[in-house]
């Protein structure tokens, strides 16, 4: 009797005991379906199958694969099997314009279209269940996408990529293509400007994952083109170019590969040439004006100033157009800078004629060694001609006959006069001396015709080797100049 009531016992407690498991075992899988249903539920594509669905077989293959492959699938985790597995991703870009390029802040504008290509480990099917379907377009918001940034971003603010449809093969193949405004630094060597190629690179890095997680490399399937319409442009896109780097910090042990796209492009310089240069070169050749002038204008001086005047002005102008980078001086700007100084020399050599030229009336003759060097070799290697030998001497003449006058007045005040005869001549002498007083007086203070002469002949000597070394100075400034520019196809 004693055992059976164990035995009694005992199937109690098992009764107890499994009741207790039962009801465990139906709470963990109410609240299993329940987190399952509320993860699913989460998905865009999520919707509990109805057996009853009247447009359950009028469903498209793409929205039945959407179902199917988004179940579960968490767009926060790296889409791979293992930890250990690295995700590969192609990229590649094309140019499609070129916005802005300000010198002064080192930055560049552009609009381009990007591609980038990996795989999803999670993301794929059997092309037999769906009707032979082999892509699929999702929003770009919905999956996993690489955390791409550029490097050298120059905006105030990186806002996220434009979410365009990624494309999903079966294979889980992804290709991701959308278009972007970028503004990137820089740096523009403005040495030759306006007449420069630049180069600006776009560098493409993972900000958090390193190249064990995310390797960046370069598509080779594709050829980064140049969708650029180049009519009405500043610049011109010859090519891009694109490399692949790989980086490492004294911190971490992992490589950090980045893909650098460098855009290839040279300026068009013919709105500099016509509204800078241009302008420029026709008042600097006016300068030469100046030593056609005569001698006796006194304008000489005045033309080179009103020129200097012109320059300073369209300086002005081009000062807000040359970029303002303390590494080089622009072509442009060596330009100016040089007419400006060889105007300068030439109106400080229209002082110095112009002040030879007015010698003439302060009565100091010319140094004999330079007339004999101008009156030989130099007139006649300047082609400067002399007047006639004969109107020199009439000059010399009638200065003779002046001075005589004078010496005759002279001789009439010293002598004494007693007698009617002599007071006869005495009235004689007085209308000569009344009639060479004047000319006496105005002969002591002009000076001498011939010296007058060579100080005018001086001065044209002068002007004329002025003219000469200033046509060679202004030759080999404009060769020099022009020699820095270069006119291959690419500045090393």
């Amino acid at each position: 009797m004693m055992i059976v009531n164990m035995c009694l016992d005992w199937n109690i407690r098992l009764g107890i005991y499994a009741l207790v498991v039962i009801s465990y075992t139906e709470c963990i899988a109410s609240k299993t379906n329940t987190h399952l249903k509320n993860k699913y539920q989460t998905n865009p594509y999520y919707q509990p199958i109805n057996s009853n669905d009247p447009l359950r077989g009028e469903r498209s293959n793409e929205y039945m694969i959407k179902r199917k492959i988004f179940v579960g699938y968490d767009k926060s985790s790296r889409p791979v099997r293992y930890d250990n597995n690295t995700i590969e991703t192609n990229i590649a870009m094309s140019l499609y314009h070129i916005l802005d390029t300000n010198e002064k802040f080192q930055t560049l504008s552009a609009l381009v279209s990007l591609r980038l290509r990996w795989r999803d480990d999670y993301l794929h099917w059997n092309e037999t269940e769906f009707g032979g379907t082999k892509t699929i377009w999702v929003k770009a918001n919905r999956i996993w996408t690489p955390d791409i940034f550029i490097f050298n971003f120059a905006d105030d603010s990186f806002d996220d990529f434009m979410n365009t449809n990624a494309i999903i093969s079966s294979n889980g193949h992804i290709l991701w293509m959308f278009p972007a405004v970028i503004k990137i630094y820089c740096t523009l060597n403005v040495q030759y400007f306006p007449f420069d190629h630049q180069k600006c690179s776009i560098v493409f890095i993972s900000w958090t994952y390193s190249g064990f997680e995310l390797n960046l490399i370069k598509d080779k399937d594709f050829k980064n083109m140049v969708y650029y319409n180049s009519e009405n442009q500043e610049w011109y896109v010859d090519r891009i170019s694109v490399e692949r780097h790989e980086k490492f910090y004294a911190c971490c042990e992992e490589p950090y590969p980045d893909v650098t796209f460098t855009i290839h492009m040279r300026r068009r310089s013919l709105f500099y040439i016509v509204n800078l240069i241009f302008p420029c070169v026709l008042i600097y050749g006016t300068s030469f004006l100046g030593f056609f002038l005569p001698v006796e204008s006194g304008e000489k001086v005045n033309l080179e100033i009103t020129i200097l005047l012109a320059l300073v002005v369209f300086l002005l102008l081009v000062g807000e157009t040359l970029p303002p980078t303390p590494d080089a001086i622009p072509v442009l700007g060596i330009l100016y800078g040089t007419t400006m100084l060889m105007v300068s020399v030439a109106l400080v050599m229209a002082v110095i004629v112009t002040n030879i030229y007015l010698r003439k009336d302060s009565g100091r003759k010319v140094p004999r060694f330079i007339m004999r060097l101008l009156v030989g070799r130099a007139r006649t290697s300047l082609d400067i001609k002399i007047r006639n030998e004969n109107n020199l001497r009439n000059l010399e003449n009638h200065n003779d006959t002046k001075l005589g006058c004078e010496s005759h007045r002279a001789d009439f005040e010293v002598d004494t006069l007693s007698d009617t005869s002599e007071m006869d001549a005495l009235t004689c002498s007085c209308t000569c001396a009344g009639r060479c007083c004047p000319e006496a007086d105005k002969m002591k203070k002009e000076p001498d015709p011939r010296t007058m002469y060579e100080w005018e002949l001086l001065a044209k000597c002068v002007d004329r080797i002025f003219f000469w070394v200033f046509l060679l100075s202004s030759i080999t400034a404009l060769l020099a100049m022009f020699c820095r520019i270069p006119f291959g196809p690419e500045i090393p």
